[in-house]
């Protein structure tokens, strides 16, 4: 099941949506996306992180168990 998830670029001070394949927890429960989120805009990968609707996002996500935690 895709998932479309909203972050924000603090390199180029632009909000988009990408779709994932999976996301999920490690063992030391820090969250993984795959494909690696990537602006839409810029192309950058490290200045990427969660807007405030994806951390809402998220955690509909992880109230409703469809983020699974890799032991």
């Amino acid at each position: 099941m895709k998932k479309t998830i909203n972050f924000a670029c603090s390199n180029c001070l632009n909000i988009f949506d990408v779709e994932m394949e999976d996301i999920h927890f490690d063992k030391q429960r820090e969250l993984h996306f795959t494909p690696e989120p990537e602006c839409t805009f810029c192309g950058g990968t490290e200045d990427v992180v969660l807007s405030d609707y994806g951390m809402e996002q998220i955690e509909d996500l992880m109230f409703s168990n469809k983020i699974k935690t890799i032991k």
